[in-house]
């Protein structure tokens, strides 16, 4: 039997291939059952994996067909195998042509091929097409090009799934109100119970340990029924939430909260009614997409960071990285959306309005995030399918009388759009007036009159919830990298929290004009120095705390304690203490104009603080012995 001679060509393509990627390091594996699909990439990056992986659909040939001008090589594909590799594909793919007899390979990626997804939308029935691999992409030289597209062409698919989310409308059944209406009645009753309890009384007068001690009571009564645990646990969580943002703990230490209630709730609800394990797995899952959420917001922010440096294969991983987190969010979405769907034919929708609106926390951070990242299009389908569920929030409370859900989801629409001419704005304004309660409306009108602000990034007074700028973006960043900075039993959470709080050393440096800090070149070792790196958090390090008059120095891991013991040895007892002025401000202008103005103190010699000296004597006394030539004295 004679071997056809596109088989033997093939195995020559093959060789050179697996030949190519060999030699860059990177796994491949034959795919011998996939339209469309030959080989699974593992891009490697000097021996360890970096976790992007790509399909590839190889063309060999004996007489490539080459532009006149040497530009580019013409391959025709069947239409539905370019359909399939351009459009359907959700994971990256490349067509590589292999040129057999100059034993050379090039790339192409189809699915950012603006010319061929074209001719698809224009010639759907086309029997083939023809595509162009630019002899530009040549392997394995361009291997960093390659990479590099592997990141954009993730970048794209996530955008692509993200338009996909569906946005029909939700049905409120009228006949499963009725149903429950007796059940729903009872569990109001016993949440406004609680709400009007001494509990919440102490929540809001900042008693939040007597707080707790109320809830506990509840909990562990054998005399409580379920229902009135369930509602202690969100009595709970709020005065948890309005607890951390008063003390002004982190954004991740407050979002634990909300994951920790979620998790206590379905406990608590095994074996307790229907309408409330309902309401626990609508509670689980936006409690699950909300932290997805934070990984995302903390990714792009790295992003940010990185996407102007020269590490090309960094800034590839972060999107493939990315990429992999919105496949993620998208999925437990439609697991939240499917919930809602199935609730249409429960006879629970009557005491789910609140659980609904649950989703909207990382619903409005994503919207926004997209929209940061000028991707529209993609915050619009999302955007609309958001709104969707808080306007069948809203369906839901208005039939069954619930004010205070009411004018909840209302204003949880109004959060999902910065433009305040947005349709789920107006429905949102218009939604608010429809509240007969002066109570509620007057709470509505008022959160909906400081969204548009809160949303343009504006501080409002009196807000507990605010964390500063850049605490949140390094939090987001640290998360990302799978860092919880509020696990206190995590050393390189601790690192990271005293790299945000030495970012700005003001408290500091305000006691007296002559202070200056940098940077110790003593790095805190080889992990956490690449933590920082990829945080761009330089103060994770330690700091070095000087004397610019006397020329003493004090250096340790944070800047409180650094100072601590430097003022202890020398500020405490100096005469020539200086404060800076009560507004004085820390910047980063500031620290610049420091370092060129003491170059020469730099380079000099300086006193470490772990050998304590005298404190210096008055400047009339020091000048003279200086004059004298006592120069130990006077610290030159």
């Amino acid at each position: 039997m004679i071997r056809p001679p596109q088989h033997e060509t093939d195995s020559k393509g093959e060789a050179l291939l697996l030949t190519a990627f060999a030699a860059l390091g990177w796994a491949v594996n034959q795919i011998t059952k996939d339209y469309g699909r030959d080989f699974e990439v593992e891009v490697f990056r000097s021996g360890k994996t970096t976790g992007m992986t790509f399909n590839v659909q190889l063309k060999s040939s004996e007489s490539p067909s080459y532009s006149s001008r040497n530009e580019f090589a013409s391959l025709r594909l069947d239409t539905p195998n370019a359909r399939y590799l351009a459009i359907e594909m959700r994971h990256p793919v490349f067509v590589i042509q292999a040129d057999v007899p100059q034993k050379r390979l090039f790339w192409s990626a189809l699915q950012m091929d603006g010319a061929l997804l074209a001719h698809l939308s224009k010639k759907p029935n086309a029997s083939s097409c023809t595509i162009r691999v630019p002899l530009a992409n040549e392997l394995p030289s361009t291997s960093d090009r390659l990479v590099q597209m592997l990141g954009h062409i993730s970048t794209v698919l996530a955008s692509r799934r993200l338009m996909e989310i569906p946005t029909a409308a939700f049905t409120a059944s009228t006949a499963s109100m009725t149903e429950s209406s007796e059940l729903s009645k009872s569990l109001r009753n016993k949440s406004d119970a609680l709400d009007l309890m001494h509990v919440q009384e102490l929540t809001a007068s900042g008693d939040f340990g007597g707080a707790r001690s109320g809830v506990q009571a509840v909990l562990s009564s054998q005399q409580s029924s379920v229902e009135s645990k369930f509602f202690a646990l969100l009595v709970e969580e709020k005065n948890e939430r309005v607890a951390a943002a008063t003390a002004g703990a982190s954004a991740a230490e407050q979002a634990k909260v909300f994951s920790e209630t979620a998790v206590k709730l379905q406990k608590l609800m095994r074996h307790g009614p229907g309408a409330l394990k309902y309401y626990s797995l609508l509670f689980r899952l936006a409690a699950e997409f909300y932290q997805l959420v934070r990984e995302d917001w903390g990714l792009y922010l790295n992003w940010k960071v990185h996407h102007k440096t020269e590490d090309l294969w960094w800034r590839a991983e972060l999107r493939f990285r990315r990429a992999e987190i919105s496949d993620r969010i998208i999925g437990k979405y439609n697991q939240f959306v499917r919930v809602v769907r199935w609730s249409e034919r429960t006879s629970y929708q009557s005491a789910l309005p609140l659980a609904l609106l649950r989703i909207v926390d990382g619903a409005t951070t994503l919207i926004v995030r997209l929209e940061l990242e000028e991707m529209p299009q993609a915050a619009v389908p999302f955007r609309k399918s958001v709104f969707e569920i808080c306007k069948l929030a809203c369906a839901i409370a208005v039939e069954f009388g619930d004010e205070n859900a009411h004018v909840r989801a209302a204003v949880s629409a109004g959060l999902l759009s910065r433009d305040r001419e947005a349709d789920c704005v107006i429905w949102a304004k218009e939604e608010i007036e429809r509240v007969s309660g002066d109570a509620d409306r007057d709470w509505g009108r008022a959160t909906f009159a400081d969204q548009a602000r809160h949303l343009m990034g504006e501080e409002l007074p009196g807000d507990i919830y605010k964390v500063p700028v850049e605490q949140q973006i390094y939090e987001n960043m640290a998360s990302a990298l799978g860092i919880d900075v509020a696990d206190p039993e995590n050393p390189f959470a601790e690192m990271v929290k005293i790299g945000i709080d030495d970012l700005d050393p003001t408290r500091v440096l305000k006691d007296c004009d002559h202070l200056f800090v940098t940077l110790s070149r003593r790095g805190p070792g080889l992990i956490p120095l690449l933590i920082a790196l990829q945080l761009q958090l330089p103060t994770m390090g330690a700091k070095i705390l000087h004397c610019t008059l006397h020329r003493y120095t004090g250096e340790g891991a944070t800047l409180d304690g650094t100072y601590r013991r430097f003022q202890e040895d020398y500020c405490s007892k100096c005469p020539d203490k200086s404060p800076r002025a009560n507004d004085w401000q820390y910047s980063p202008e500031w620290q610049e104009a420091e370092n060129e103005r003491n170059k020469e103190f730099m380079a000099g010699p300086r006193r470490p603080t772990h050998n304590p000296l005298p404190p210096p004597p008055p400047p009339h006394v020091w000048k003279a012995m200086n004059e004298d030539g006592d120069d130990e004295m006077a610290g030159t």
